[in-house]
């Protein structure tokens, strides 16, 4: 260590005016020969000697580290430091500052613990990160004491954790089917007949019919067996595709008004965790200058969470490239693509529109709610945003016209009634 005033033990101001008093009250009681002035100066003594006798000689050693490396949103880790052992150290006391987006449990993030002797003690400070995205824990300060405050050491800064925030999925569910579904296993009832969960008819029984599916009352009455049949379970592919070029409004965390791009971050994630849960697959793209993050097709548990991590690291960038090859890379026939957007881009209504022409279903989420709207100061700024708007309304018009449904983002059944008109459409062909 560097031998600086944090690197020792220094003398307190309680353990200083201990000294103080305990001098002036003995000198007091010498000179005025009085019993009861000497009852007065015998606990400042005693504290004085005692604190003094117990003044601890070598320095902790100390090590910081964060619970998680990645928090889901609105929940909470743990910062803790670590304080090794020394002889005669009392308590131990860390601070932890604030940071953008980062709540602290207590408020004032400060915590004070006993050391027990020659053990190590940990202090810790429960960190809530209050909206999606890389945050940080800390930084903090730790300090020690000796018995009755005498002396101190430190405060000694400890860096700060950097973690992840994954978004929280908002609350969403879908009753009605995905369309046109393709592979071979999921929930999505087939036009074809096979193995699944949905009853089809009943039919003579043929040799290979498995001995389960026998339905006696129809073989009874007819005197010929009779078997069940079902409509076999597929799955289908949904490429999620997050507009990122734009993020409107001012972000107030999970507790306050979201942004744009708060509420199109958490709908992808809940529109892919929904899909997922049914035994689809899916995928994820990031429109973005600064991000342009892609997660390819999986299933599963596990391939949420990566959606989730790519999520985390989004930030908006204008990204004005009119490439209608960009976003049907890797979208073949049957997929169904849901657009996650405010539409305040004209290159995310014009991909829309391209992928819609070849064939596959798409489904525009709009984000851009009315909690969303920036606010303006000034005159001339929010006649700009007018006009801005009214534009926005007419590309609606016409990306609609091309039969793009463009569909509010309300939560749970946002999108039933547009995946069931997509149902009753013939399948496209492969973009």
């Amino acid at each position: 260590m560097s031998g600086g005033p944090r690197d020792r033990w220094q003398l307190t101001a309680a353990h200083l005016r201990a000294l103080s008093l305990a001098a002036v009250l003995s000198l007091a009681a010498l000179l005025l020969q009085r019993l009861d002035v000497v009852v007065l100066a015998v606990p400042f003594v005693a504290v004085a000697a005692w604190g003094a006798l117990t003044r601890p000689t070598g320095l902790p050693s100390t090590r910081i580290a964060f619970s998680r490396l990645q928090v889901p949103e609105g929940r909470n880790g743990h910062l803790t430091a670590t304080v090794g052992p020394v002889e005669h150290q009392d308590s131990v006391a860390m601070s932890v500052s604030s940071s953008p987006y980062v709540r602290l449990r207590p408020d004032h993030g400060t915590r004070v613990r006993l050391v027990g002797q020659d053990s190590e003690v940990d202090t810790g400070v429960a960190v809530v990160a209050d909206r999606w995205g890389t945050r940080q824990a800390g930084p903090a300060l730790v300090a020690g004491a000796s018995p009755w405050g005498a002396f101190r050491w430190g405060p000694v800064p400890l860096p700060a954790q950097p973690f992840t925030a994954v978004p929280q999925a908002s609350r969403f569910d879908s009753s009605a089917p995905a369309p046109h579904p393709r592979g071979i296993v999921g929930l999505h009832r087939s036009d074809r007949r096979g193995d699944g969960s949905e009853f089809a008819t009943i039919r003579p029984f043929q040799w290979g019919d498995r001995l389960k599916r026998i339905h006696w009352p129809r073989s009874l009455r007819t005197g010929e067996l009779h078997v069940t049949t079902t409509h076999a379970d597929q799955d289908t592919h949904v490429a999620v595709v997050l507009d990122a070029h734009y993020d409107l409004g001012r972000s107030e965390g999970l507790s306050g008004r979201p942004s744009s791009l708060d509420l199109s971050v958490r709908a992808a994630a809940a529109v892919a965790e929904h899909f997922l849960q049914q035994g689809d697959r899916v995928s994820l793209r990031v429109l973005s200058r600064r991000t342009p993050t892609t997660v390819r097709v999986g299933t599963g548990r596990r391939h949420f969470l990566r959606i989730l991590q790519a999520l985390a690291t989004v930030q908006p960038g204008p990204r004005e490239e009119n490439d209608p090859r960009r976003l049907r890379t890797g979208m073949r026939a049957g997929t169904l693509v849901v657009m996650v957007s405010a539409l305040a881009s004209q290159d995310a209504v014009l991909q829309a529109a391209v992928v819609s022409r070849s064939g596959l279903p798409v489904v525009i989420v709009d984000t851009l709610a009315e909690q969303t709207h920036p606010r303006f100061d000034d005159a001339v700024a929010e006649l700009a945003w007018r006009i801005r708007m009214l534009e926005r309304d007419q590309e609606i018009r016409r990306v609609q016209g091309l039969g793009v449904p463009v569909v509010p983002w309300r939560g749970p059944g946002s999108l039933d009634a547009v995946l069931r008109q997509l149902t009753r459409r013939p399948a496209g062909g492969a973009a």
